[in-house]
This record gives structure tokens, sequence and C-alpha cells, in this order.
């Protein structure tokens, strides 16, 4: 009877209690969370009958727990349906949570946000906002974090509020609540995990600004259709100039400026035709060694190659 445990949780009215070998009761426990759980809490809320009750663990069952190999953070379920987020900081509410990715961050400032403040739409430019509230140094490409939230399904386009600024904006999805609600933190492997992904990033061809830009990130309207531009010369330094006028970047690979091109302008583009811009109007760009990648240069524009694309610019509002 020595491997033989009791686990028992209550969280308001959802009672879950289990009995038996380690393996099976933290199977049923892994069941009530991912399955049980989220539905009988989503009722409740739907019903307003939720009481504000903080989760426990029968403290007889602790030891057989942790000889299982089950540290007790990982049984402890937050509570989050009773919290006052009128009286929290979002740095004071992120900091039970332990370390959080990227996007985790992200989803939960947007959760607080909405719970604190009725904020049911939110745009990159909150995103901005939530780095400084919650005390956290600003992502370089915040569109590639909500992007990442969306294929995960955390997230959902949704229409622009009343008396907004134009552009892009999102909303929480159920399931996105649910992984909030249920979020049991991670520990040191996650932050060896999270090492090693950003070290695999940072190999990639194209620079990490412009992974994930779009369209409405440059205000291409505000610009000659690049596709409309003859010749190559024109489309390339039109492209460096619009993301360096906006403030997305100012150095650029032949493999970024291949990615903008095809991606963000609709312009074909191969190594060919932007290397032979670069080469046969060296005048125009200052280049050095990519310090990400040793092989390849990049490029960002002088004055000279400015000046051209200001005339472009001032011809087409002719």
């Amino acid at each position: 009877m020595d491997d033989v445990f009791k686990l028992k949780y209550k969280v308001g009215e959802i009672e879950f209690e289990a009995e038996g070998p380690a393996d099976a009761v933290e199977q049923q426990r892994v069941n009530f969370m991912k399955e049980v759980l989220p539905a009988a809490v989503d009722a409740m809320v739907r019903t307003r009958a939720v009481i504000e009750q903080q989760s426990y663990i029968n403290a007889s069952a602790q030891p057989a727990m942790l000889e299982a190999g089950l540290s007790k953070d990982s049984l402890e379920i937050p509570n989050q349906l009773g919290n006052d987020f009128s009286r929290t900081s979002l740095s004071s509410f992120l900091k039970k949570y332990g370390p959080l990715s990227e996007q985790d961050f992200t989803l939960f400032a947007a959760y607080f946000d909405e719970k604190k403040n009725g904020t049911k739409a939110f745009s990159n430019e909150n995103v901005k906002q939530y780095y400084q509230e919650g005390r956290r140094p600003a992502y370089s490409n915040n569109g590639m974090l909500l992007r990442g939230l969306i294929k995960k399904g955390y997230i959902m386009d949704t229409s622009i509020p009343d008396d907004a600024k134009p552009g892009k904006y999102y909303m929480l999805t159920d399931a996105g609540i649910s992984y909030i609600e249920n979020y049991v933190p991670k520990g040191d492997s996650f932050d060896k995990k999270k090492s090693r992904t950003n070290v695999k990033k940072s190999a990639s061809k194209i620079s990490e600004a412009y992974v994930s830009i779009t369209a409405d990130d440059l205000n291409i309207k505000n610009y000659p259709a690049v596709k409309s531009l003859h010749g190559s010369k024109e489309q390339v330094i039109m492209v460096m100039y619009i993301v360096t006028s906006e403030g997305k970047g100012e150095w650029f690979t032949v493999d970024d400026v291949i990615h903008l091109l095809v991606n963000i302008f609709e312009v074909p583009a191969d190594k060919d035709k932007v290397s032979g811009v670069f080469k046969r109007n060296k005048n125009l760009f200052f280049s050095e060694n990519d310090p990400i990648n040793k092989k390849a240069l990049r490029r960002k524009l002088l004055s000279g190659a400015k000046d051209f694309a200001a005339s472009i610019i001032q011809k087409a509002n002719m």
C-alpha cells in the first residue's frame, strides 16, 4: 500500500478526488484539468454562481506525489475567477505565473486588460503598451507574436472598436481563455527550451524584424505602388525606402529584400534581380558584413538613394 495515495481538489463547487497508483492518479488529474474543469468553470461563469475559493491539495497526498516525481507547483490550479483586477497591476498579476514566453506574456496581458478594463479588442499598439505596463523589455516583432497566437487558436481577428484608430484588431478565443485559466507555471526546463528556440530562430536567412511584417505595418497606401514601378532599381530602392521611413528597419540583406518584394509588395523577385541592383548601384548603398550571417552582406540607403526614392514619390503625386 506504500505506492497508493489520495489526491483531492476543490475549486468553488467543483471537486476532484482520486486514489490509486501514482501514474493512474496523475492521468486522472490531467484529464480533469484539460477536459472536465474548463467545461465546469465555463458553466459556472455563465450562471454567475462561481464561489471564490482557492483550490487545495490534501496534505497527506503531497509526500507520495513528490516521491512519484510530481512537484507541488505542478499540482496547483491558479484560481482566476475571484481576482479583484481593479486592485492589481499587470506586473503583479503576472508574477505568480513565473517565466513566460513572449507569446504567453502577450496572451496573459490581453486577458488582464479585458478583465480589468473591459477591453474586448486589442491591437499591435496595445501589445506595445502591455510590455511597458508589465515592466518587460519591448519585443522586436509583435506581429509575429500575434500571428503565432492566431495559429494556436488563442486569439482571432475582430472588427475595429468604436472610436478606435484604424488597424488590425484581435480578441481572445474561448480556447485562449481556457489556456490562461488552467495554466500551470513552467520550471527551469522551459527556460532552457526557450533559449534553444531563440538560437534557432536567429539562424534564419530572413531578419527577424521582417519575418511577419505586414502591409498595414508599412502604411503602403501612402507610397507609390511598387509593382507599378518600371525597373528593378526603382522597385528595390522604393521597398527599402518605405521600410526605413516607417521605422521598421534600415539594414537589408538580399534575402530580406526578396522576402519583402514577394510577400509584402507582391513583386516577383530573385537573388539575381536584387543582387544586380546592388552591384550596379554601389554608390547608393552602404554595405557591411551581416552580424548574424557572416557569409552575407547587409546594406542601407545612402542619401543619394533616398533622394532617388523621393523623386519617384514626387512624380507619382504630380
